[in-house]
Formats: C-alpha cells, sequence, structure tokens
C-alpha cells in the first residue's frame, strides 16, 4: 500500500479500531486525529503514534491530507463527509449514511461531483463466515435465494436511555439506523442490490424510556420477489447475531460474531431430495475479528486502483439503498 495521510475525525470506540488498523496495515501513513475532546485525541495520539489537530477545518483543508475518516455522533457525519469530498478527500463515514435519505443523498451527490471514493462502515460484510455464505451464494451452492432472515440485537445497559443514540436530534433514529442497517445493508448486497418493491417496518420504542426507536421489525420484498424479514433490538437481553439465507437448493445459517456475541459459525444446508433431511456442515470461525482489516484493504485498493470506476464495497450507491429502505420503515 502507498503512503497516505489519514485524518480520524472522532477519537471514541471506533475511530480508535480504525486507527490501529492504519498503523498495523498501513505503517507508512500519517494518522492525524480531530476530536472535541482533545484529551481524547491526545490519548489515542499517544496510543497509535499519531498527530493531534486543534482544528478540524485546518485539517480538512490541508492538501497533504487524502483521506479522512468520519467516526463521530451522527447528526454530524453528513456535514463533515461532504466537506471532506469538497476538499479532495476520499471519505470513509461510518454508519449510517447521514441521519435521513436527504442527508445519504447530499453525500452521494458530492462524491460524485468531487469524484473521490466515498466507502460507508458497514464492516460486518468483511466477518469471515459471511464472507464464506456470499461466496457460496455467488457460486449457486444453494440455488436461487428465495428469503433471508435476521435477528441483530443487545439489551442496552443502565443509562442507555441517556445516551446519545437515544436522543433523536443526535442519532437520528433508533435500532434501525443503529444495528438495523447493518442487517439491511446485508440483505441488499447478497439479493445483488435488486430494486425494492416493497417495505413494511414497524420502529418504535417499547422498553426503553426514549423516543426513538428501541425495536424494528422490518420486512421488505425485491421487484424479483425476494423477501427479507428482519428484527434489530436493544431489548435482546443476551447478545444475538443470527442471519439466515434460504435458497431452492438449501441454505446457509451464520450465528455469532465473536466476543459477546458468540463464536462466528457457517452451518450449510445442503438439500438433496424434498422432504429429506439436508446434509449439514458446521464451520467455527474462532479467530479473532479481522473485518475491520479486511474493510480497510477494500477501501485503499478502491483509492489505489488506476481505474476510476472502481469503487469500495458499501460506497455512496449501496449505502443511499440501505437508507432509502430505512426512510420508508420510518414513514409507516
Amino acid at each position: 500500500m502507498k503512503r497516505h495521510n489519514v485524518l480520524i475525525v472522532g477519537a471514541g470506540k471506533i475511530g480508535s479500531i480504525r486507527a490501529s488498523v492504519i498503523k498495523k496495515l498501513s505503517p507508512r501513513s500519517k494518522i492525524l486525529i480531530f476530536d472535541t475532546n482533545f484529551k481524547k485525541a491526545e490519548a489515542l495520539a499517544k496510543e497509535t503514534g499519531g498527530v493531534t489537530l486543534k482544528s478540524l477545518d485546518k485539517g480538512l483543508s490541508n492538501d497533504s491530507i487524502d483521506i479522512v475518516i468520519v467516526s463521530v455522533v451522527n447528526k454530524y457525519s453528513k456535514k463533515i463527509s461532504v466537506l471532506a469530498l469538497k476538499n479532495k478527500k476520499h471519505v470513509l463515514c461510518e454508519k449510517p449514511m447521514g441521519i435521513n435519505l436527504k442527508e445519504a443523498s447530499d453525500i452521494q451527490a458530492a462524491a460524485k461531483l468531487y469524484k473521490r471514493k466515498f466507502k460507508c462502515g458497514f464492516n460486518h460484510r468483511y466477518h469471515p463466515a459471511i464472507q464464506e455464505a456470499y461466496k457460496l451464494c455467488k457460486k449457486n451452492q444453494i440455488g436461487k435465494i428465495l428469503y433471508i432472515r435476521g435477528i441483530y440485537g443487545h439489551g442496552g445497559r443502565a443509562g442507555y436511555e441517556k445516551e446519545w443514540r437515544a436522543q433523536k436530534l443526535l442519532s437520528g433514529g433508533g435500532e434501525l439506523l443503529d444495528q438495523g442497517c447493518h442487517l439491511i445493508d446485508l440483505c441488499h448486497w447478497f439479493f445483488g442490490f435488486e430494486k425494492v418493491d416493497k417495505v413494511y417496518g414497524i420502529a418504535k420504542p417499547l422498553f426503553w424510556k426514549m423516543k426513538v426507536d428501541d425495536n424494528a421489525f422490518i420486512i421488505f420484498e425485491t421487484e424479483n420477489g425476494k423477501v427479507a424479514n428482519l428484527h434489530a433490538t436493544w431489548t435482546q437481553w443476551k447478545n444475538l447475531f443470527k442471519f439466515e439465507i434460504y435458497g431452492t437448493k438449501g441454505a446457509l445459517e451464520i450465528n455469532g460474531l465473536g466476543k459477546s456475541y458468540g463464536i462466528e459459525t457457517l452451518t450449510i444446508y445442503k438439500r438433496h431430495k424434498l422432504g429429506k433431511p439436508p446434509e449439514i456442515i458446521e464451520k467455527e470461525f474462532k479467530d479473532n475479528d479481522n473485518s475491520w482489516e479486511h474493510e480497510w484493504i477494500d477501501f485503499i485498493l478502491a483509492i489505489e486502483s488506476k481505474n476510476s470506476k472502481v469503487l469500495p464495497m458499501s460506497n455512496e450507491n449501496e449505502s443511499l439503498e440501505v437508507m432509502r429502505t430505512i426512510s420508508k420503515i420510518y414513514k409507516h
């Protein structure tokens, strides 16, 4: 990989993960860090060998910086992303792509106008079980995809209703935008981004005393009849990730994401005869989560490609469709 000057805006948990990945995979690159909490920026800079900035505007206008990672509260992600693109930076913006469809559309327009690579941070696509499942689908191992079922959730923590995610002005929405967007992104990806024909959903607070949704129940259908049935929840008292893809010749079942979500596994069901039990193959992925590394590689390869038409996964076009589906659910 070439040497890049990378500005990380936001020194929280995700910004810290990004910084450590850059240090590991792009050791010749310079890391610059800005956070409104200067002590957090200093701590992350010390940990990763980076340099702190006291002015975001000066950082965005600095011609030597070619990549900006936007890892901030949702409310500010669109403004910073558009300014970075306008200043000729490539942008990796953590999900979601803004707080609504209008903001996502503005980001897409800026990426095209200023001809820079944009990527939304959907690292779940790069988890090993999900990657292998996707390859199996592309090889037609389970036949034509019929439908997908998915559940993703955790139970929050004491005081969760007081955190920024529960404040609509800061988050734009609740669990649908938080973990729900990962499920929707995965479905769109496995469905080949077929045009969505129908969307149904309920997104509301059921337990937490907040004005954003703590549960989202989602059903959507593509124009070719593929159906997604999803549940994103902040009342899953034991952390859970389950993603099932059913096809005409079999099925794939992904469980866990490592750590508190349990060992990541892929179960392959091969149907040989109708009415007969399928052949079952089970795989475990016990290694550390390397999805962030693979996501960074995907982004950098797109940036360094001599072909301007080469885009990273979860680019502005794909991520806009995720926000389009979310906007329809919030309108119900």
